[in-house]
């Protein structure tokens, strides 16, 4: 199968690691097509012709949102034009709702087929925006399991792939002496902080999470505290603040320091849900504009904004947002489950309990099937998409 062109819209990070895995998938089975669209390093590395950077795109929060506003219109006019004058075969939107439900419009009305990747989390919030992927999309493609059920009572054809970090943590060993290069020797305890993989987080997390290592230290003095640096970031988003605490700045992979920490605090989203799929106690912490916090509270309709939490449909990890995110909230939070061996060992129990839910490994071939299923002429897609869903069930 030869001279297939896909569009892709990856607008933050984990969405460009996410489809720079579903490209090598799909390389892997012998396709050999030419994929552009708006990624980062990821998809670039992957072979992606750049027409947008993630970037220009990646944000948290309502009020935050305003300052990309001018370079995401110059972005969505640019593509839209690209679907209209240009077709390509396939549009494979990666999340990013506010950007990607505009273009599937655009996608429709040019006759262009779309298949979603990774559901956005309109079941948090905005769920009218379902009647979008209703009316455009030919199947959505989702990595939680409660989100299949979701999406297809609202009459999307739907199939739960699994979850590519699922399989990644499945497989991840524990890393040889990696505690004690950390310096956490015999027993003592050893703490993970992640305070994001975007700059406005580090900046508004960070200074917090140092504060609350530093008031554990005086009280817990054999503790060690180890900081991981974004692969996105400079050291210098980290640095000044790691040093006046006292803390280590690493860059291993986070699965690695996961594995070896006894307690982590991490930002909601990718790193916390890491740290969880490696059963590692977590404090999910998380802030926002306070504007934006007003009115999120008004519209998202979750208990929970975890992953792990949300999976479990029950509060496994605790979560510290806006106010209570604070050094003193943090610091009770992490010494209760330092004196706490049963509960944090509980934890981890309902951690991976959680885990193998997911059903079994592979949720990257299973994309690049489905992918591969809508690029074949022919192929009744509703009908394969029925067959995937059953096939991975029998997996679970």
């Amino acid at each position: 199968m030869t001279g297939q062109r896909i569009l892709i819209v990856a607008g933050e990070a984990s969405s460009d690691a996410h489809g720079a895995g579903l490209v090598r998938a799909l390389e892997g089975l012998g396709l050999k097509a030419s994929f552009y669209g708006i990624g980062g390093p990821a998809l670039e590395r992957a072979g992606m012709r750049m027409l947008g950077r993630s970037e220009d795109l990646a944000v948290v929060g309502i009020i935050e949102a305003l300052r990309v506003i001018p370079q995401a219109l110059r972005l969505l006019w640019r593509m839209k034009r690209e679907l209209e004058q240009n077709p390509p075969d396939l549009f494979l939107p990666i999340d990013a709702p506010e950007f990607n439900l505009r273009l599937a419009r655009a996608a429709q009305r040019n006759g262009v087929p779309i298949l979603y990747f990774i559901a956005p989390q309109l079941w948090a919030w905005r769920p009218g925006r379902v009647r979008i992927l209703r009316e455009c999309v030919r199947e959505l493609l989702v990595l939680f399991p409660f989100e299949e059920h979701w999406f297809r009572e609202r009459g999307v054809p739907t199939t739960h792939i699994g979850h590519p970090l699922v399989d990644t943590s499945r497989h991840h060993g524990y890393p040889a002496d990696l505690r004690e290069r950390l310096g956490a020797k015999g027993s003592s305890p050893l703490g993970l902080l992640l305070p994001g993989s975007r700059r406005v987080e580090v900046r508004r997390h960070l200074p917090i999470l140092a504060e609350a290592a530093a008031m554990i230290q005086r009280r817990e003095p054999s503790i060690r505290w180890v900081l991981r640096q974004a692969d996105t970031l400079e050291e210098s988003c980290y640095r000044p603040h790691a040093e006046r605490a006292g803390i280590q700045l690493r860059s291993e992979p986070l699965f690695d320091l996961a594995a070896v920490a006894d307690v982590a605090v991490a930002v909601s989203g990718t790193a916390s849900f890491e740290t969880a799929l490696m059963g590692t106690p977590t404090v999910v912490v998380y802030r926002v504009n306070p504007l934006t916090w007003w009115l999120a509270r008004r519209i998202v309709r979750v208990p929970w904004i975890s992953m792990a939490n949300l999976v479990s449909a029950r509060p496994i990890l605790p979560e510290l947002l806006q106010n209570d995110c604070s050094p003193g909230r943090i610091a009770d939070e992490v010494e209760a489950l330092l004196r706490n061996a049963q509960r944090r060992d509980q934890m981890r129990h309902d951690l991976l309990k959680m885990r193998a839910e997911f059903g079994s490994s592979g949720a990257y071939e299973r994309a690049a099937a489905r992918v591969m299923a809508h690029l074949r002429p022919g192929e009744s897609c509703a009908q394969g998409a029925t067959a995937a869903a059953a096939g991975e069930g029998e997996g679970r």
